[in-house]
């Protein structure tokens, strides 16, 4: 940890779920936590934990419920496992674990608009409070509009756009994946994300070479059976703005409240 700036992209990482002694949620072992505690152990003095995963970070969060050192917060769908159906689970916007933690449980539709202003309400604000020398960003490609496992609607923009937001914040950044279980989308945002920490500009259309291995892929879903053509066709997806809703502006202010 001894250098002054370092940024890590880690797309096969982000197995957020898993526990110390039972595998959960796809997760064998629990590479977030475990990346963390390897933190601290070569010299981090506090790591900020920032789960964009359309599922709870609920394993992580566990792992470091009461040390100081660690913030976990985690921007989920409301009532999507490992979250109870009435909400009174681990993972709910009044749980803070053992105090270094945050959750924002955000409704279906949550969108680009939405995301953007709790980066810069909720997220920004927190990670300034708090002062890490390391953020850690789980990225999972499930929140995304085109993935069939929740019901979230945000473009890999809007993931970009918080992605670079945060990285501004600390000279040491670790980028994950997570979930994600349309092939076609996981590919694009997380191709997305290493062009954003390396600075390298998108290109509006894709080059033939890189659409052919695209249209390559099988997938067999109902989603994929008239696909879109920007799936194959452009690295980034069509916005998704929209209003903020008044829900998403409560649980911004419970939050920072707590």
């Amino acid at each position: 940890m001894e250098d002054k700036s370092c940024r890590v992209y880690l797309p096969g990482g982000g197995q957020h779920h898993a526990q110390p002694n039972r595998a959960s949620g796809f997760c064998f072992f629990n590479e977030p936590a475990l990346t963390v505690h390897t933190m601290l152990e070569y010299g981090a003095r506090r790591v900020f934990y920032l789960d964009l995963d359309a599922h709870h970070g609920d394993g992580v969060q566990d792992a470091f419920a009461y040390d100081d050192r660690v913030f976990t917060l985690s921007i989920h769908e409301d009532r999507r496992w490992p979250m109870a159906r009435d909400g009174s689970s681990a993972g709910n916007v009044l749980d803070r674990a053992g105090g270094k933690a945050r959750n924002i449980p955000v409704p279906p539709g949550f969108n680009d608009t939405e995301l953007d202003f709790l980066t810069t309400t909720v997220v920004l604000p927190l990670i300034s409070d708090f002062v890490p020398d390391v953020i850690y960003i789980q990225c999972g490609a499930d929140a995304l509009a085109d993935d069939p496992q929740s019901k979230l609607t945000v473009s890999n923009l809007a993931i970009w756009q918080t992605v670079a937001a945060v990285a501004t914040e600390v000279p040491k950044l670790l980028v994950a994946g997570g979930g994600g279980y349309n092939p076609y989308a996981v590919g694009r945002c997380w191709s997305g994300i290493w062009a954003i920490m390396n600075g390298i500009s998108i290109p509006e259309k894709l080059p033939k070479e890189v659409e052919s291995c695209l249209r390559a892929v099988k997938w067999d879903h109902r989603l994929a059976r008239n696909a879109p053509e920007h799936w194959f066709t452009t690295l980034a997806d069509p916005p998704r703005n929209g209003l903020v809703r008044k829900i998403i502006k409560e649980l911004a202010e419970a939050v920072l409240e707590l």
